[in-house]
């Protein structure tokens, strides 16, 4: 999975790079950092049984490196590479029985489209991407690692930039993301019943302040 997230990387970075440079307003690096909010359960079904294993998730860790152009002072296309982590408890089948904790780790390659209205040294946006997404799911009591497929998905969101200096700017921006990974025929142990990965959904919302510098 790094391997791959490695190589995306580098090629979208050089892809920013080769951009033509007529009427644009510059580029910009900008590192983020903030909450990301789960909004679906996650259920594992036993085909056998035909049940459901629900969890709750918690609010965990949202972090991005994006590189951005301005091809018009009002549009920006962004490249980005980031980090979502959360964590959760399975409820107990049985009464007196453990509640599993898990944590899930995934890492988004987006691009996406940004229209600002620039408004003096203030700059609201409003955004929508597409992205890949490369998700890994832990479960306490279970030795492996379960790795999901590679998972396409869309984002919407909005934000604000504030200049605090002619070549650089902070800002905050929301996000929700929608992708739905697959681990296949991958199974999960859990209070001794097998499990089937299915229902595992990346719903939710990320929050995130953003320090940029254009260049």
């Amino acid at each position: 999975m790094k391997t791959k997230c490695t190589l995306i990387l580098l090629v979208l970075f050089g892809a920013v790079g080769l951009a033509p440079r007529a009427c644009v307003a510059g580029s910009y690096l900008a590192l983020k950092g903030g909450v990301y909010s789960p909004s679906a359960t996650f259920n594992l079904d036993n085909v056998d049984l035909g049940t459901a294993f629900e969890a709750d998730t918690k609010t965990g860790f949202a972090g991005e490196v994006a590189i951005g152009h301005y091809f018009l002072p009002t549009f920006a296309l962004e490249l980005g590479v980031g980090y979502l982590q959360a964590k959760g408890s399975f409820a107990p089948v049985a009464v007196g029985a453990s509640s599993p904790q898990m944590d899930f780790n995934v890492i988004p390659v987006i691009v996406c489209a940004k229209a600002f209205i620039p408004v003096g040294p203030i700059a609201p946006y409003g955004e929508l991407g597409i992205g890949a997404y490369f998700s890994e799911l832990n479960v306490d009591d279970n030795l492996n690692t379960f790795d999901g497929t590679t998972t396409f998905g869309l984002h919407a969101g909005a934000g604000l930039n504030i200049n605090i200096a002619q070549s650089a700017f902070i800002g905050v921006e929301g996000r929700y993301v929608w992708a739905d990974p697959s681990f296949g025929d991958q199974t999960i142990n859990l209070n001794d019943t097998d499990y089937d990965l299915n229902g595992f959904k990346l719903n939710g919302f990320t929050t995130m302040l953003a320090l940029g510098f254009v260049f």
